[in-house]
């Protein structure tokens, strides 16, 4: 991996991998509110596969780094080929999600085991160490590395 590879080129590579686009965007403001009106917690990021396209969906009331990182966790469970929740019973007619069927989708996303999240944000942290060395230098500790996150 080059030392400075950007998230879209790391997911345009991905995607090539994998023969289907991955979209990299903020959670639409459809899942957003739906999750405010139920008052639930909204996950910082969310990685949804379907037939046709991959998705991954970020929180924007974070710093830009925590964004990246959220995006690189994502990612990494993309590049160890991790399997989430099926999501096949709330695909459209194309194989594709649509909105109503995003936030049901958003809502039990996940179902990743520990090892699987352990591996996703080691992979977020192998990068960042590669792509941004002058961040890994302090982050010895859990804590340490969180507060790398910050701008």
């Amino acid at each position: 991996m080059p030392a400075t590879v950007e998230i879209d080129e790391l997911a345009e590579k991905l995607s090539r991998i994998r023969g289907k686009p991955i979209n990299v965007m903020p959670y639409p403001e459809t899942i957003v509110a739906e999750f405010r009106q139920a008052d639930d917690a909204l996950p910082y990021g969310v990685w949804l596969n379907t037939w046709v396209a991959e998705y991954i969906f970020y929180r924007t009331d974070t710093t830009p780094s925590h964004q990246r990182h959220i995006i690189l966790h994502e990612l990494g469970h993309i590049s160890c080929r991790h399997l989430g929740d099926s999501i096949a019973q709330s695909l459209g007619d194309d194989g594709d999600l649509g909105p109503a069927e995003m936030v049901s989708v958003v809502k039990r996303a996940g179902g990743f085991a520990a090892d699987q999240e352990r591996a996703a944000e080691s992979f977020a942290y192998l990068v960042e160490r590669q792509t941004r060395p002058n961040l890994s230098a302090t982050g010895e500790t859990p804590a340490a590395r969180y507060r790398l996150l910050e701008d």
